[in-house]
């Protein structure tokens, strides 16, 4: 059973929302957050959602006022469907809209040339110091004591 982690939510509240089946807007309480947007049946219930999208895989989010001839809508498009979306007036659509693209943006987000640079750097730092820690147990257990015999741990 998915649950949203709460410290992740980017922006709540409640939008109509067309059903896959029936064609029909349904009220539901849309939870973002930076990598899925889901929609639940009740407020503040993060438990069973009724559908959960991966922005990783979001084309476009924009407005749809021409498209479903309904005002206030916007859609929000995935590779196997676009989900259209009605919220209560034109800020609130334009805050979704807004929170939904800069999450896409956010979770398809590709390190800079320097930040790789950077990464690959600490990867072979962290490789060589894994390797030397290998090589030091290693001889540790090669010590052939001197003398007679005795070994001091």
């Amino acid at each position: 059973m998915p649950r949203v982690d709460v410290s992740q939510i980017r922006k709540e509240g409640w939008i109509s929302k067309e059903s896959a089946m029936l064609r029909q807007y349904r009220k539901r309480w849309m939870v973002l957050t930076p990598e899925r947007l889901y929609s639940f049946k009740r407020e503040r219930v993060y438990t069973d959602p009724t559908e959960e999208i991966d922005l990783r895989q979001c084309g476009t989010v924009k407005s749809a006022d021409d498209i479903t001839n309904r005002a206030f809508s916007f859609t929000v498009q995935v590779p196997d469907r676009n989900y259209y979306l009605i919220a209560a007036n034109d800020d609130d659509r334009n805050q979704w809209v807004a929170a939904i693209g800069r999450a896409t943006t956010e979770s398809r987000r590709v390190r800079s040339y320097s930040e790789e640079v950077e990464y690959q750097e600490q990867q072979a730092r962290l490789a060589a110091a894994h390797k030397q820690d290998q090589t030091i147990d290693r001889s540790e257990d090669d010590v052939v004591p001197k003398g007679n015999g005795a070994r001091f741990v």
